[in-house]
């Protein structure tokens, strides 16, 4: 085995976050879409959905 070491080092960089309008932009292009299910929903909305 190997061992491998990380080029990082201690350094902290940030960690990169997509900004959601651009994403949902870059969707479009490919004529795709979100779920708008993103709603907060109730406890008892989500039992009824998950409901086995």
């Amino acid at each position: 085995m190997k061992n491998t070491v990380s080029k990082a080092g201690n350094s902290r960089k940030g960690r990169f976050t997509p900004n959601m309008n651009n994403f949902e932009v870059s969707l479009s292009y490919e004529g795709l879409t979100l779920k708008k299910s993103n709603e907060r929903q109730t406890i008892a909305d989500l039992k009824r959905k998950y409901a086995r």
